[in-house]
């Protein structure tokens, strides 16, 4: 076992985790896609991918586990294998909110008024592109600025906020959209903690390049 193995190790864990992040975006983005296209097909499908983001998962942490046991890393070998696991857990919430939107699909086909959509569209954007960004810092083992990131966590706040209220507003007036409302509001819920995990991941892509700790949120 020497240092050149584990490092060859460090990079394929890397490269599965790059392979997970790519799993987990594609759930999310389709996720979100097929709630505002109402395809229960493609939501069926979204669903169905939760078992290889599950394999993905476990690997990944098997393969974290082995490394504490037979190198006992330290230093910046230390706080790599620490994002990894930071990044292992968060990407795999992010998948399992792609499910969750999967299935909203089917509340959303009983035949009730819908809510409108449009700001749920635009708060996905703005969530994908944070975590978008993320992930390519952790590809090239670069920075993100933490000031810009929590800028635009706000905002999926405030636009959390906004849904909230525009949703209740027309639960109010309408009684056959409460159930659209409900999952609605449920929705804007995955995306503002998938924002929030961009930010965590982002603290800990920061420690490992740089070795001080941030706090975005």
């Amino acid at each position: 076992m020497t240092f050149e193995t584990f490092h060859e190790e460090l990079d394929a864990i890397q490269a599965r985790i790059l392979t997970m992040a790519e799993h987990s975006m594609g759930m999310l983005t389709d996720g979100m896609q097929c709630l505002n296209s109402v395809d229960d097909e493609l939501a069926n499908d979204v669903m169905d991918r939760k078992i290889r983001l599950s394999e993905l998962h476990e690997e990944i942490e098997d393969r974290i586990m082995h490394i504490f046991v037979l190198y006992h890393p330290v230093a910046a070998d230390l706080r790599r294998v620490v994002c990894y696991t930071v990044m292992n857990y968060s990407l795999y919430r992010v998948g399992r909110a792609g499910k969750g939107l999967a299935k909203n699909v089917v509340t959303v086909k009983t035949g009730t008024q819908r809510v409108p959509m449009d700001n749920l569209i635009v708060m996905a954007d703005m969530v994908v592109a944070m975590l978008e960004d993320v992930i390519n810092a952790f590809r090239t083992s670069t920075v993100i600025d933490p000031v810009s990131l929590g800028r635009r966590d706000d905002q999926v706040d405030a636009m959390q906020s906004g849904i909230l209220r525009e949703c209740l507003t027309y639960m109010m007036e309408d009684p056959r959209t409460i159930p659209g409302g409900i999952e609605c509001i449920t929705v804007s819920r995955h995306l503002e903690r998938c924002g929030d995990h961009a930010c965590i991941m982002a603290e800990k892509v920061n420690f490992m390049v740089e070795g001080t700790r941030v706090e975005i949120r």
